[in-house]
């Protein structure tokens, strides 16, 4: 048998079944893991001398592994030994997938290290300021008065939260969620609830449209997305089945796609989901990047691409600079058609997931 891919994400997750289809496809067979199997039978042994480091599993000649969703193993053992248990996996798991050379130097997308500090959005900026990739001008804060004073200086502002929270309201079951809202000089300011833990708070760009890039190995594919009368939303991907949400496929200035290179290998990182705007004067502008961002909509929304195509063609070879034609081809209207997208269906119905099938975060 040849080098196969190893997917870590749960077994109800969307995109890694369509990249299991699609590996399969070729006729390789991928392990598909949440987290390092427990199961009796199972054993690890990790050796590291002078010489040599090398780690014994049940995994082999591994030749890409793709850190999709990555869970925490699930030990086997009697319930009064399962905390101790439970964090001896944990940190065995963390540790050993922290080294690259783990499986025999396979391609990581991601590395563990680099994929959990490129989620660091201070971090993402940061390296933009040292790269000169424009951003919007960026104020992290808990104090009423820095928030308004960015305000009086644009006008508006975007609020921002690390993550996405949604919340259910118990009476009504009304559905809640914090994550991209947008301030004016109506917007009140309450310095209590600013106060109770720090927002990101960044300049608001008045949009000629927004542009999703996501980055596959050496691929870029670059997709525009606007109203279908002019600009864009203020937060476009709430509005993905918004028939006046209009994609195509764009070019880059290549100095911006030069810089937009420099930042995921700064990151270290191979694959990630760029989110940019663009002003009335035509000037990108970065908002951040996933580094386990969604991608299989952007087929869905133009599928003339072959993203799918090129994230398969990369976990078989296990190279970022794969070749497209190197592969059968595979395609997202396909998988839909696929009796495993079926299945998927059919599970999500009777334990619905945490997400959407396909979401656009």
């Amino acid at each position: 048998m040849g080098l196969r891919p190893l997917i870590l994400a749960p077994h109800s997750d969307p995109h890694a079944c369509a990249l299991v289809w699609a590996i399969e496809k070729q006729g390789v067979d991928p392990l598909w893991w949440p987290a390092l199997p427990t199961t009796p039978g199972s054993h690890y042994s990790f050796h590291i001398d002078a010489d040599v480091e090398s780690l014994r599993s049940p995994a082999d000649r591994i030749g890409a592994v793709w850190n999709r969703r990555l869970h925490e193993p699930t030990p086997h053992c009697a319930e009064a030994d399962r905390n101790f248990a439970a964090w001896e996996w944990k940190m065995f798991q963390r540790s050993v997938f922290s080294i690259g050379s783990v499986f025999s130097h396979p391609l990581w997308v991601n590395p563990i290290e680099a994929a959990r500090n490129a989620e660091n959005k201070l971090v993402q900026l940061s390296v933009c300021r040292r790269l000169g990739i424009p951003f919007p001008e960026t104020v992290v804060t808990t104090d009423a008065r820095e928030v308004d004073a960015l305000r009086a200086r644009w006008g508006r502002i975007v609020f921002k939260s690390f993550l996405v929270h949604h919340w259910e309201e118990h009476d009504n079951g009304r559905m809640h969620a914090v994550g991209v809202t947008l301030l004016d000089g109506d917007s009140e300011l309450p310095a209590e609830a600013i106060a109770v833990c720090p927002g990101i708070y960044q300049r608001y760009i008045e949009k000629a449209c927004d542009v999703r890039v996501t980055v596959i190995g050496d691929r870029m594919f670059s997709l525009a997305l606007r109203k279908a009368s002019s600009g864009g939303f203020v937060d476009w991907r709430i509005h993905a089945g918004n028939p006046e949400l209009r994609a195509e496929g764009i070019d880059l200035p290549s100095s911006l796609e030069d810089r937009l290179r420099a930042l995921m290998a700064e990151l270290g990182i191979v694959f990630g989901c760029i989110d940019l705007v663009v002003d009335k004067d035509g000037g990108f502008h970065f908002l951040e990047v996933n580094q386990a961002g969604q991608f299989l909509f952007v087929e869905e929304m133009l599928p003339a691409w072959p993203i799918l195509q090129a994230m398969t063609a990369m976990l078989v070879s296990g190279r970022t600079d794969y070749a497209l034609d190197s592969i059968e081809p595979v395609s997202m209207k396909a998988f839909w058609r696929s009796d495993r997208f079926l299945q998927l269906r059919d599970n999500v119905s009777e334990t619905p997931p945490e997400r959407t099938l396909y979401t656009v975060e």
